[in-house]
């Protein structure tokens, strides 16, 4: 298992965020994840499909709270850039 995520709504991510920092929690920037080769954007943008961030559970699992910010699987919209391959494999 790599991480559990939860899905929130869009308009709870910075607010859960700044709660978990106030108990002291150490958690990641807030990530906009989307449809570019590097996989994030800077700012929430047209390209973004989820905005997130990770923190650890006492236990050390890596968590996420994950908004989606549009619906998936319009095939115009979804992946529009070339896809690379990080190994070869021969």
């Amino acid at each position: 298992m790599n991480h559990v995520s939860f899905n929130i709504s869009l308009d709870k991510v910075e607010e859960y965020r700044a709660k978990l920092i106030l108990k002291g929690i150490q958690v990641t920037p807030i990530l906009h994840h989307a449809d570019v080769p590097s996989g994030y954007v800077p700012e929430l943008d047209e390209s973004t499909f989820i905005s997130s961030f990770y923190f650890f559970d006492p236990d050390g699992i890596l968590l996420e709270f994950a908004a989606n910010v549009r619906k998936l699987g319009d095939p115009e919209r979804d992946l529009n850039h070339e896809l690379t391959q990080a190994v070869k494999t021969e």
